[in-house]
C-alpha cells in the first residue's frame, strides 16, 4: 500500500495520519450520498457512479490550486474513511484470501493518492472542468434558438441554475411541462410590442439605415443577422442510393425525413440523423416529376410522367393509393393547407386540366377543373394594353399550381400565357361529374407562365377556425372570402414577373377579383468587358432574361426571382421597385427558397454546383457551398 503521507503536486507541508479501518461506515456514507439523487430522474439506463472517483477528481483539482493545507487535510480525511478509488484484484484471484496488505478485504485494497496519479496519468489538473463543460454542451437544445421554448442552461452558462436553467433533465423537463407556450399573438410574426420595445428591437436586430422597418410593428420582426445564424452550417450528409438523376427533394413536416424522387422511377425516404434509406417506393413507370407532403405529415404523394400519382405512407413507404385519371404528364402536385382537408390533393397536368383528389382512396373520382370556353370566359384582369387579348380555346398545358395560405383557392400557370384562379371549396349544389371553371383569368405575360405563388404561404402553413364561437354558415362565409386577401405573383420566360393585388368585393363581379399591381421587369445584365480598340469585332449574343422561379419573402416585403442569366433579382413588393440584382452563380438557377423563420435569409442553387445563402436585406452572399461538378436542380430549407 502506498504511504499515507500526502504531498501535493506543489511544495506543501505534508500531514501524516494513520487511517482508520471503517469499510462498513465508508460504504454507508457512499450510499447515503447516492440516496440524495432523486429516483425520478429520467435516464436511458441505470448508471452507478463511484463516489470515490468524484472525491479523487475534486482532490486532484484542488491540489493544483492555492489550497495546500486544505488538500492535505482532505487527503487524510479521504484515507481515513477509505473514500479514494480502490485497486481490485484480478477476477481469477478473488477468492477472499487476503494478500497481506492492510485493509485488504480479499476483493480490493485501498490505494494512496500518489499511486492513483501513477495509475491514471491521463487525468489532468482540469479534468473535472472539462467534464462539466462537456455536460453543458450536451445539455444545449438547438430548438431554443428559434424562440419557441423557454431558455435553458445552454443559453445562460451556469452550473447552479434551477428549473429551465438547470442542467438536470428532471428539473428542466418539469419546467417545460409547467411553462405554457406563449399565445399566438405574442409569437413571431404576430407579436405586438409597444413603441419602446419596438425601437429596442430595431436597434439590436440588424436593420440598416436604408432598410429600416416601415413601422414599429414591423420592427418587431427584427432578429439576428444571417451571418450569426449560418456560420455553423456545413455539408454533413451525402445520400447515395438512386441510379439516376434525382430531380425532386423535399423534407417532411418535422424535418426528420427527406424524400427524394429520381429518374430511376423510385421514391426514397431517408432518415436525416443517420442518412439511412428507410424505404424505396416502387411502382412508377416514368420519371418522378414532383413530390408533396400532406399537412398532417401522414403521407407523401409522388407525380410522374406516366400520368399517375401514387401516395405513400411516411416513414415506412407503404403504398396508400394510386390516383389515375390524367391523360398527360402530371407537372405539379400540392396538398391543401386547409384544416380538415389534409388529404385533399391538387394536381396539374399537360392535358390542360387540374384535378382535386382524396389521397386516401384510389377509386374515388376527383373533381376536374377545366378552363371555360372562349365565349363564356370570365372577366379578365387586364389593362388597356392587353384588353384585346382573349383566352384561346386551343389545347394548352398547365405547368404549375399553388394553393393560397387558407387552401380555399388556388392559382395555375399555363402554356397559353395565362394564369387562372380557381375555387378549391366545393359548393353544395355542385354536381360531382360536372367540370369546374376558373373564377378569374390573369393576362399580361407573353410566354408560358411557369411559376405562381400566393403571398402569406410561407408564414401561414395551416388554417383553423374556432368553431366554438361561430356557426357553420359563418365559417363557410369566412372561408369563401379569406382567399381574396392575398396577392399573387406570376413569372414567365418572357422575362417578366407580375404582382396581382386583390380587388375590393364590390368589383368582384365586374372586372375580375385580382388586378395587375406591378409589372416587375428584369433589368438588363451588366455590360460585358469591352474589347481592345482596334481589335477584331465580336458580336454579342443577347442574354436570355426569362424567369425560372419566383417566391415571396417570409414577411411578404420582397419578391425574389431566379433569372435565366444566373442572377437573383429582388423587388420591393410594396412599390415594384428593384432592390437588388444578386450575382454569384455562373450557370442558370432553378432552386430558390426562403428561410422558415428568418425573413432576411434566402437560398439559391444552380447548375454550377453552388449553393448560396443570401442576406436579401443587404444584398450580399452570407455563405457559399461548393458541391463540385454536380448540377443542383432542387432543394429546400428544413421546416
Amino acid at each position: 500500500m502506498d504511504s499515507v503521507n500526502h504531498q501535493p503536486s506543489s511544495n506543501a507541508t505534508s500531514v501524516s495520519m494513520t487511517p482508520l479501518d471503517f469499510p462498513s461506515q465508508a460504504l454507508e456514507k457512499i450510499n447515503s450520498v447516492n440516496k440524495v439523487i432523486p429516483s425520478d430522474v429520467p435516464s436511458e439506463a441505470p448508471v452507478d457512479i463511484d463516489m470515490r472517483e468524484i472525491y479523487f477528481l475534486i482532490m486532484h483539482f484542488l491540489s493544483h490550486g492555492p489550497f495546500k493545507r486544505t488538500v492535505g487535510e482532505l487527503c487524510n480525511e479521504l484515507l481515513e474513511h477509505q473514500l479514494l478509488p480502490r485497486r481490485y484484484h484480478a477476477w481469477y484471484s478473488r477468492g477472499g484470501i487476503h494478500s497481506g496488505e492492510e485493509n485488504d478485504d480479499g476483493v480490493s485494497l485501498p490505494v494512496g493518492y500518489r499511486k492513483l496519479l501513477e495509475r491514471y496519468p491521463h487525468i489532468g489538473k482540469d479534468h473535472l472542468v472539462k467534464l462539466l463543460k462537456q455536460l453543458m454542451v450536451s445539455s444545449c437544445r438547438p430548438d431554443n434558438l428559434i424562440g419557441c421554448r423557454s431558455p435553458n442552461a445552454a443559453d445562460v452558462p451556469t452550473l447552479l441554475g434551477s428549473n429551465s436553467f438547470s442542467l438536470l433533465a428532471s428539473d428542466r423537463g418539469g419546467q417545460d411541462k409547467e411553462t405554457p407556450r406563449l399565445p399566438r399573438y405574442l409569437r413571431w410574426p404576430h407579436i405586438q410590442a409597444d413603441q419602446v420595445h419596438g425601437l429596442g428591437l430595431r436597434e439590436i436586430g440588424g436593420f440598416t439605415k436604408n432598410h429600416r422597418a416601415p413601422s414599429v410593428r414591423a420592427s418587431c420582426y427584427a432578429i439576428a443577422k444571417p451571418s450569426t445564424l449560418v456560420e455553423k452550417m456545413q455539408i454533413i450528409k451525402k445520400l447515395r442510393g438512386h441510379q439516376n438523376a434525382a430531380y425532386c427533394a423535399t423534407f417532411d413536416r418535422t424535418g426528420h425525413y427527406v424524400i427524394t424522387g429520381s429518374d430511376d422511377r423510385l421514391v426514397k425516404i431517408w432518415a436525416m440523423e443517420t442518412a439511412f434509406c428507410l424505404a424505396s417506393c416502387r411502382g412508377h413507370e416514368g420519371d418522378i416529376t414532383d413530390l408533396a407532403v400532406s399537412s398532417n405529415n401522414a403521407v407523401v404523394a409522388s407525380a410522374s410522367n406516366d400520368f399517375i400519382i401514387r401516395v405513400w405512407r411516411i416513414p415506412d413507404g407503404m403504398p396508400m393509393s394510386v390516383l389515375k385519371g390524367h391523360t398527360g404528364v402530371v407537372t405539379t402536385i400540392a396538398f391543401s393547407p386547409r384544416a380538415g382537408a389534409a388529404f385533399q390533393l391538387l394536381s396539374s397536368s399537360d392535358d390542360g386540366t387540374c384535378r382535386m383528389w382524396d389521397a386516401r382512396y384510389s377509386q374515388q373520382s376527383p373533381r376536374i377543373y377545366i378552363p371555360k370556353p372562349q365565349d363564356v370566359a370570365p372577366g379578365k384582369s387586364t389593362d388597356a394594353s392587353s384588353s384585346a387579348v382573349q383566352v384561346q380555346p386551343t389545347n394548352h398545358q398547365i405547368l404549375c399550381c399553388a394553393f393560397n395560405a387558407n387552401g380555399t383557392v388556388f392559382v395555375t400557370g399555363s402554356s397559353d400565357t395565362f394564369a387562372r384562379v380557381w375555387s378549391a371549396c366545393k359548393s353544395g349544389s355542385e354536381e360531382h361529374d360536372q367540370p369546374n371553371h376558373e373564377m378569374d383569368v390573369l393576362s399580361g405575360h407573353e410566354n408560358d407562365v411557369n411559376y405562381v405563388q400566393f403571398s402569406g404561404c410561407v408564414v401561414s402553413r395551416s388554417f383553423s377556425i374556432d368553431s366554438s364561437h361561430t356557426t357553420k354558415e359563418e365559417n363557410n362565409l369566412k372561408l369563401r372570402y379569406s382567399g381574396f386577401r392575398h396577392s399573387i405573383v406570376t413569372c414567365s420566360r418572357d422575362g417578366s414577373a407580375i404582382i396581382w393585388a386583390p380587388r375590393s368585393r364590390r368589383s368582384h363581379g365586374k372586372t375580375g377579383r385580382w388586378t395587375r399591381a406591378y409589372h416587375l421587369k428584369v433589368p438588363p445584365p451588366p455590360m460585358a468587358p469591352q474589347t481592345i480598340r482596334g481589335g477584331p469585332r465580336q458580336r454579342q449574343q443577347p442574354t436570355p432574361r426569362g424567369v425560372n422561379m419566383i417566391v415571396w419573402s417570409l414577411d411578404n416585403r420582397f419578391v425574389l426571382a431566379a433569372i435565366m442569366d444566373c442572377r437573383i433579382c429582388v423587388w420591393n413588393a410594396s412599390d415594384g421597385s428593384l432592390v437588388h440584382s444578386l450575382m454569384g452563380h455562373k450557370e442558370s438557377t432553378f432552386v430558390l427558397d426562403v428561410h422558415p423563420f428568418n425573413p432576411r435569409i434566402a437560398m439559391s442553387a444552380g447548375y454550377d454546383g453552388k449553393t448560396i445563402i443570401w442576406d436579401i436585406w443587404e444584398g450580399k452572399p452570407v455563405q457559399i457551398y461548393e458541391t463540385g461538378h454536380f448540377k443542383l436542380v432542387d432543394g429546400k430549407f428544413s421546416p
